[in-house]
């Protein structure tokens, strides 16, 4: 979809991106009436998406053997330690599949086997850090958010056990060998700047809070579309506003497909933030802006958008009102994934209770594609797993 702008001359459209202006630079104060483009990436039906390579490794099952192999060996005098949980973590080699580490999880929890305590922080480590580049885990590892939050113990210890169970990590970026995105149709592109910081997107209970008691902030609210006019006589379409005051505590839906001289303004409800989410790899919890566009200006800001050079644990749909959370959604390939087994995910309201949110008491996961049923959690470890159904 192109911007609406009379002369479509103006837009020039190159694969995902519909740069504005004539060239890819994000334009300055004195030219937001340019009409620049932005590339519209509808929530679209994917509930057909199914990727030929998405099934099962054929060397999984062998190398989850190997772990379970090793750990026998390791632990034939009764006990586990340190050593030798770095020693069956190192048989998986450089990527460790979720057969793996439930392997590995499964020696820890042996009843027969004396496991150490320094065995078992161990491999909560490693296993929280699995696949993750260095400079990425050492950042998890100090308790510190991307945002510069500290990270409560209770986030923390359930993002270590989930990832131990074999909760994903996974780089949205990732592609099939088609090209076509194994978790995402969109790409991410936004680097962690302006209203796309870490900080300003991460979400926590206190920042609810923040926003609700902050009656004296004003905003520009989005309330609809106008006309307007470039310097050199030529009409587009931009963001119409109107002047808000006091914050709300909400997150909600938007969408629109035309350009945002004000990347900070707020939704029509006063939500500062829109309803798209996404669970990092550091346990918290990050919705995109509520203009859904970042200072580039060069595409219309999705899930994706909000990995920012760092893995996801869950991304989709959350929605607050006054600061309590009424609604929480997986995205469509996601869903797909979870419901025929392809991947293991973290539970998104366990994430929730762990930081405190407050919740509607009748508040489920549901899948982004009605078809394919509802989220099942697997007992004991508190995983989205596959749909019996589906086997």
């Amino acid at each position: 979809m192109k911007l609406d702008i009379k002369n479509a001359a103006l837009a020039l459209m190159v694969g995902f991106t519909l740069v504005g202006c004539g060239d890819d630079t994000t334009p300055d104060s004195s030219e937001l009436e340019a009409a620049c483009g932005i590339t519209a990436c509808t929530e679209v039906d994917i509930s057909d998406y199914e990727p030929s390579n998405l099934g099962v490794d054929a060397d999984a099952k062998a190398d989850t053997q190997g772990v379970e192999l090793a750990i026998r060996e390791l632990s034939a005098d009764g006990v586990l330690d340190a050593d030798d949980v770095q020693r069956a973590f190192e048989e998986t080699g450089r990527n460790v599949s979720d057969g793996e580490i439930r392997a590995l999880r499964a020696g820890i929890m042996n009843p027969d086997i004396e496991v150490t305590e320094e065995a078992r922080e161990l491999a909560l480590d490693l296993a929280v850090t699995a696949n993750l580049p260095a400079d990425e885990a050492q950042e998890i590892l100090s308790g510190v958010s991307f945002g510069g939050t500290e990270v409560p113990t209770a986030v923390t210890e359930l993002l270590r056990e989930a990832r131990l169970a074999g909760a994903i990590a996974y780089d949205v970026n990732e592609v099939n060998s088609d090209g076509e995105g194994i978790w995402s149709p969109y790409p991410a592109t936004t680097p962690p700047t302006e209203n796309m910081a870490f900080d300003y997107t991460e979400i926590t209970p206190e920042k609810l809070i923040e926003d609700m008691e902050d009656t004296d902030v004003e905003y520009n609210r989005i309330v609809g579309v106008e006309t307007a006019t470039t310097s050199w006589g030529q009409e587009y379409k931009r963001a119409r506003y109107e002047r808000g005051v006091g914050g709300t505590g909400n997150i909600m839906a938007h969408y629109d497909e035309v350009y945002h001289p004000d990347i900070y303004a707020r939704g029509r409800s006063g939500q500062k933030w829109a309803n798209n989410v996404a669970i990092m790899s550091d346990g918290t919890i990050h919705c995109l802006p509520a203009s859904r566009r970042s200072e580039r200006q060069d595409l219309i800001l999705t899930n994706p958008h909000l990995s920012r050079g760092k893995h996801l644990l869950y991304n989709g749909h959350l929605d607050v009102r006054e600061g309590v959370v009424t609604g929480i959604e997986m995205s469509g390939r996601l869903s797909k994934r979870a419901a025929k087994g392809k991947a293991m995910f973290i539970n998104p309201i366990a994430v929730l209770e762990a930081w405190g949110f407050e919740m509607s008491p009748n508040l489920r996961i549901r899948y982004g594609n009605t078809g394919d049923g509802v989220p099942v959690i697997e007992e004991g470890t508190g995983l989205i797993v596959q749909d019996p159904a589906q086997n």
